[in-house]
């Protein structure tokens, strides 16, 4: 039986001409990119290279494109960043947020005072339109205050 995999949130299949990229690049390329060999070079070159190539297919600049190792480094260098840099004081989330995020909220309460606000869920895992705080009207959060952050 053939079986069908649904799980690409986490992670997906990759392409054949990736994975052959990859490799050629993987065999070729191997300097550690803060090196100042030329190993290195070749490395953080590539890597440059690519990130150039991403911000201007999203219209963004270079310096706004960070590579993180994987997911849960990311959320916690965004969320993170929102309290410590931006000033966020309030965050919403859900109980059934995926718990790389909601261990790192909850860290935050802890380590910096944020106050955590959760949405509430239905039993359908539903999340409701509104959330009952004193900012939120049926229309949209778009009155919310500029120190809340919805990740």
């Amino acid at each position: 039986m053939d079986s069908i995999y649904l799980d690409n949130a986490a992670t997906t299949p990759v392409l054949p001409e990736v994975v052959q990229r990859m490799q050629a690049t993987l065999s070729t390329v191997y300097g550690n990119p803060s090196s100042i060999h030329s190993q290195g070079r070749s490395a953080k070159s590539l890597i440059e290279a690519a990130r150039k190539g991403i911000a201007k297919e999203l219209g963004a600049s270079p310096a706004e494109i960070i590579f993180t190792s994987g997911g849960t480094e990311g959320d916690n260098m965004i969320l993170q960043g929102a309290v410590r840099g931006l000033g966020v004081r309030t965050m919403i989330t859900s109980h059934i947020e995926h718990h790389a995020v909601v261990h790192a909220i909850q860290s935050l309460e802890q380590t910096d005072g944020v106050k955590v606000e959760y949405v509430k869920v239905s039993p359908s895992r539903a999340i409701s339109p509104c959330i009952s705080f004193s900012f939120c009207s049926r229309s949209s959060l778009s009155h919310a205050p500029t120190n809340v952050f919805i990740p």
